[in-house]
């Protein structure tokens, strides 16, 4: 069971990149996480209240918190390396940040079979070729360069931000949760009254955005309930799918393009997660 929540992480976490990420390139990145975090937060607090699961005990409320504001940094750089290169491509890179929940899981000393971790080394091949394989004649260009080392650097933070809120929703899932949007919001309401404008945000954004939100909520509530049954290590991993699903949005829904090395990268995360799973 817990495989095909970490599947439906990839799935629904991919599907908030490409909302977000999509708006984000015509509007200010703290409007983006102002809208899309409140999402998440009223469907935390839903979740909480129908499930009558719901509590701020002093680890949900650091862990949350502590683990929102890494989240944070991350969700900025990866909106902002986003606006500057190609989904598909940026996204792959971000998805490095499974190289830590894997650490942890080490340390922990949950056990991973030979299959899984050959699969996992094949994921992580397939991330890297992501950056390494372009036909381009004159190489990676600057502004991609750009975006591929933000996104590296977001992946550092989200990789920290997870195993901190892995502590809290072993306590208390939503209210962990939940807490852990208050960084988002504040920035964003913050950001909104320095410059006295919500950058760009039309009515129009607003309900996509807030799906956006939704989704990423979801995809939260599925990993760590995942985490919860099994290895958080092998489940980061799975859902680090993601990329593939915002690859192919971005080809259907923006005509993006994706050249031969990017679509061997990943045929490869797939194999790889196939061999996880097996």
């Amino acid at each position: 069971m817990y495989i095909l929540l970490a599947l439906a992480t990839g799935v629904l976490w991919g599907t908030w990149q490409f909302g977000t990420g999509r708006y984000g390139r015509s509007m200010s990145v703290f409007s983006v996480i102002l809208v899309s975090g409140s999402a998440a937060t009223a469907v935390y607090l839903f979740l909480g209240v129908i499930t009558h699961h719901i509590s701020f005990d002093d680890i949900d409320v650091v862990a949350g918190l502590v683990g929102g504001a890494l989240g944070l940094v991350g969700t900025v750089l990866i909106l902002i390396a986003l606006s500057k290169g190609k989904m598909g491509v940026t996204t792959g890179v971000s998805q490095a940040y499974v190289l830590i929940p894997l650490a942890y899981s080490v340390f922990l000393g949950e056990k991973i079979t030979a299959l899984a971790i050959v699969g996992v080394v094949v994921v992580l091949t397939g991330l890297v070729l992501f950056v390494v394989l372009h036909d381009k004649p004159g190489g990676v260009e600057g502004g991609a360069l750009v975006a591929i080392g933000l996104a590296a650097v977001s992946a550092l933070f989200w990789g920290l931000s997870i195993v901190v809120l892995d502590v809290g929703s072993a306590n208390n899932i939503y209210g962990t949760l939940a807490l852990s949007e208050v960084p988002q919001i504040v920035a964003g309401l913050v950001a909104a009254l320095v410059v006295r404008s919500f950058g760009g945000l039309t009515k129009h954004e607003v309900a996509p955005l807030a799906g956006a939100g939704v989704a990423l909520a979801l995809g939260y509530v599925a990993f760590y309930t995942a985490a919860a049954e099994g290895d958080i290590g092998v489940i980061s991993v799975l859902a680090a799918l993601s990329p593939v699903v915002t690859a192919l949005l971005a080809r259907i829904f923006l005509k993006e393009k994706m050249n031969r090395p990017e679509m061997i990268a990943l045929g490869v995360i797939i194999v790889g997660a196939a061999m996880v799973v097996a």
